[in-house]
């Protein structure tokens, strides 16, 4: 009986230790979901060294972490919000989709408005939108804009940008001034806040640019730029209004580019 109590004992014991070690591990390993940073800029402040890739962000003041894309480069951190680089990602979506965010992290993605708006909301800290543009011969131009932030959801996540640079030039102001997007809200296929009513694009009557263009965007009168709209393959884009444009870089009958990118940083 007592050797039975001994062997009872001893594999109680091994099975205890066991459990502490694992849990002890466990303790040791760091949470996958754990928060990172405020922003791609503060993680890249607290470890230079930090490469590209999907972060858990907290922003400041806000309950809930989310995930992001953080473009590493020597200028700081950048949190991306848009990427394209082809037609797997579908961005002719709806309302909720475009204030949630689609797609993956590592590639084609929309981040949501809804994430960019907690992250901008705070008026005593600025932020660069950059916008990354690259056609299919080659060739790449940016736009950048301080004071970037948006809008609450009840105001359609209004855009407001500050002063431009860049080689691209300021397609969110427009080639006319009747086409500025600075200050409009956000349009979808379900939700139509672009001013149209109608529209003259060019020598179109337009009820609504997102039925002429495609995809989610800060439609003003239908606008100079737009990337959001169907992705082309070289060659295969043969209309003036559809595709990713930038058409104060890109006149709008070769505008659908190759790749887009839209990011932002604290100023």
């Amino acid at each position: 009986m007592q050797v039975k109590m001994k062997g009872v004992f001893g594999y109680a014991g091994l099975i205890l230790i066991l459990f502490l070690s694992h849990s002890a591990q466990a303790l040791k390993k760091p949470k996958v979901d754990s928060v990172q940073g405020t922003d791609c800029s503060q993680i890249k402040a607290r470890s230079p060294e930090a490469t590209s890739g999907v972060y858990v962000i907290r922003p400041a003041g806000v309950k809930a972490s989310f995930k992001v894309h953080c473009e590493m480069l020597p200028d700081g951190g950048w949190t991306v919000f848009q990427r394209r680089t082809g037609r797997q990602v579908s961005f002719n979506r709806k309302w909720a989709a475009y204030k949630n965010g689609f797609g993956d992290l590592n590639k084609d993605h929309w981040l949501g408005l809804n994430n960019v708006f907690v992250m901008t909301k705070n008026k005593s800290k600025k932020w660069t939108l950059r916008v990354d543009l690259w056609d299919h011969e080659g060739g790449t131009a940016f736009a950048e804009y301080n004071n970037f932030r948006l809008g609450h959801e009840k105001n359609a996540y209004k855009l407001n940008v500050g002063k431009y640079r860049g080689n691209a030039g300021d397609a969110i102001r427009g080639i006319s001034p009747d086409m500025d997007e600075n200050g409009f809200g956000f349009s979808t296929l379900d939700r139509d806040n672009d001013g149209c009513s109608p529209c003259l694009f060019y020598d179109i009557l337009v009820e609504e640019c997102i039925m002429l263009q495609g995809g989610g965007w800060w439609y003003s009168k239908c606008g100079s730029a737009s990337l959001n709209g169907d992705w082309y393959s070289s060659g295969d884009h043969t209309s003036w209004s559809s595709g990713l444009r930038w058409t104060t870089w890109k006149t709008p009958k070769t505008s659908s580019f190759k790749a887009t990118r839209m990011m932002i940083r604290p100023e």
